[in-house]
């Protein structure tokens, strides 16, 4: 008996035309012009015991938790602001697959920084298009793959360790006037490269774009230190195939 005859598959047209790629991607390469100083502290714990010392008696109604201001105080020692008062806070380099690494986060934090400058006092806000703090913070990310980015030498080898530490005082006032001290110690290695993939959304940022975006944040300078010129460093970027 014979089988039934199928009906044909349907295809597209061929003179239709493919939808345009989701995401182009850009390989970024940065030098280090001066030390990459780490950011991250050895011991959050004492983070949590400055804020839990600190504490009023009497939570006031809609008060953020000591988990939220916590995660608050880490992201401002990352940027190199506030330390906890008599305290030796060391700032360390984080380690994976045998070397040291940076976390592809903190480059996403670092152009969201950069681009709110930029939007703020150089490219302006073009009437009926979204803020350009808005398009990077939206548009541009590095890509999924790379969690860990190694730190490299300019040969390309990996760093396992770090070439020194620095120690610095640090004295400020805090919210209600109390005096912080602390010795901030601090690893850093020199020379340093990072090298990375972003992902831009369609036409959210172009490459004039990017090219301010590194520009800026190569003067601006990137992880611990920044205010007293560390982490700076010049930049290399070049486009890869669109990505589906």
């Amino acid at each position: 008996m014979p089988r039934p005859s199928r009906a044909p598959t349907p295809t597209a047209p061929a003179d239709e035309k493919a939808p345009p790629p989701l995401w182009t991607q850009y390989r970024v390469r940065w030098e280090f012009v001066t030390k990459l100083c780490a950011s991250t502290p050895a011991d959050p714990n004492i983070i949590e015991k400055w804020l839990e010392a600190r504490q009023p008696r009497v939570r006031p109604a809609g008060a953020r938790s000591i988990e939220e201001i916590n995660e608050e105080v880490l992201a401002s020692i990352e940027r190199g602001e506030g330390l906890p008062d008599d305290e030796y806070s060391l700032l360390v380099f984080q380690q994976h697959a045998g070397g040291l690494v940076m976390r592809a986060a903190t480059v996403k934090a670092h152009l969201k920084d950069c681009a709110r400058v930029l939007s703020a006092q150089f490219i302006g806000r073009i009437e009926g298009e979204r803020a350009f703090s808005t398009r990077v913070a939206n548009g541009v990310y590095p890509i999924n793959a790379e969690y860990w980015l190694p730190i490299l030498r300019p040969d390309g080898s990996r760093v396992t360790k770090a070439d020194g530490a620095f120690e610095r005082p640090v004295h400020a006032r805090g919210p209600r006037g109390q005096p912080i001290n602390a010795l901030k110690r601090f690893e850093w290695i020199d020379p340093a490269v990072l090298e990375f993939t972003l992902n831009v959304l369609g036409r959210s940022v172009s490459d004039v774009d990017l090219e301010h975006l590194f520009e800026y944040g190569g003067v601006h300078g990137y992880a611990g230190e920044r205010g007293a010129g560390e982490g700076r460093y010049v930049y290399s970027i070049s486009r890869l195939d669109a990505a589906r």
